[in-house]
């Protein structure tokens, strides 16, 4: 995936969020609107976790930072 592409999917995915939702469950519903495969969920959400442990934020800061970085 692109990264304006994907920093456009973590801004939908983060307005779209629900109260008490995960984030991750908001993200797989926005990856499914715009037709993406399990495969690319799974990679994306590998990649936020990853960077949300080394600064020591939560995935959805961790979105949100990757989201304005472009």
């Amino acid at each position: 995936m692109v990264s304006e592409e994907r920093a456009r999917i973590l801004m939908e995915a983060i307005k779209d969020l629900h109260k008490n939702e995960t984030f991750e469950r908001a993200l797989g519903r926005t990856l499914r609107r715009h037709g993406q495969e399990y495969e690319e969920y799974l990679q994306l959400v590998g990649d936020l976790r990853e960077k949300a442990r080394r600064e020591g934020v939560d995935i959805l800061e961790a979105a949100r930072r990757e989201a304005s970085a472009v």
